[in-house]
């Protein structure tokens, strides 16, 4: 034999590995890093492992690469394994869980570890009052705080909008009908006298209450729904106040002959008719006028 037949390699002469790294092909414009290759600053220890447990399964991979040690895979791997064991059914939280169990069920139902990135949102064309925002606001971090997946609570949560709504309409219904069924019945007793009425009723509250004051009393919503300013037995016993703390109403309003005059002008008016109609003016009606608005003129004078 030769010396170049002897140093050539046989099946049984075992050549020195190659210890040079491999070359690695990159496509033009690619920088990503191939397939469950180890990312930027990961632990290749780890990497290796996730390797490893997924024999090339990619799915298996991907779900691996949302544990962050080896001890989070462990756990993972118990939870699992605890799921087996009960029939695939998932295991509750009890009053014994440690709070590695927690931790394991919270990431199984993907639940976050903090409060405030707990999911939920009120869906798009629901009308959020200031009360509905506070709601959710406990809401999610009573979710948060019982380990209640996120699922189960936007279930909940859909429930609150639906009876929300409803109820919403169902107030509003209340309201127009308890408006108008309070507006038939006074405008039916108290006839022309209507207008005097109210307008007294408004002046003084606006008076005592101011006129923001005014509005907020008068928006109060009761729990049929109606407003305060619709409650029947509220008008009339304003109505009766305003009237005996300014004087007769009708004179104010309610008489379409002196609507838009001051007292002293319709005083002035009847007195006139000594002159140009002492008939008329020695009538029941012009007399009555006249007792009212003494009356109620000493009522304002008194005040003064």
């Amino acid at each position: 034999m030769t010396d170049a037949q002897a140093n050539q390699p046989t099946t049984a002469t075992p050549t020195a590995p190659d210890n040079s790294p491999a070359p690695v092909s990159h496509s033009p414009g690619s920088t990503s890093p191939a397939p469950n290759s180890p990312l930027p600053g990961a632990d290749a220890a780890l990497q290796s492992f996730r390797e490893q447990l997924a024999g090339g399964d990619a799915a298996m991979m991907k779900q691996l690469e949302r544990y962050r040690s080896t001890d989070e895979i462990s756990k993972a791997f118990r939870e699992g394994y605890r799921n087996a064991k009960n029939g695939g059914r998932q295991v509750e939280l009890t009053e014994k869980s440690t709070p590695e169990d927690v931790k394991a069920y919270r990431l199984a139902n993907g639940i976050p570890d903090d409060a405030a990135q707990y999911p939920g949102a009120f869906r798009e064309g629901f009308e959020v009052t200031d009360a509905d925002r506070a709601i959710l606001s406990d809401f999610k971090a009573a979710m948060h705080e019982r380990h209640v997946p996120p699922k189960v609570a936007a279930a909940a949560l859909d429930w609150y909008q639906d009876f929300a709504a409803t109820q919403a309409q169902e107030l509003n219904a209340q309201l127009a009908k308890v408006a108008g069924d309070t507006q038939k019945t006074l405008r039916s007793e108290w006839g022309g006298d209507y207008d005097g009425q109210i307008g007294a009723a408004q002046e003084l509250m606006r008076a005592h209450l101011g006129d923001d004051g005014f509005g907020q009393m008068m928006g109060l919503r009761l729990m049929d729904g109606s407003r305060l300013q619709d409650n029947l037995g509220f008008v009339k016993m304003m109505a009766t106040i305003g009237a005996d703390y300014y004087g007769s109403t009708a004179i104010l309003t309610g008489d379409i002959e002196a609507t838009g005059k001051t007292l002293e002008a319709q005083q002035q008016e009847l007195l006139a008719l000594r002159v140009s109609d002492p008939e008329k003016y020695k009538s029941d009606a012009v007399q009555g006028k006249l007792t009212r608005i003494y009356a109620q003129l000493d009522k304002i004078n008194a005040r003064k």
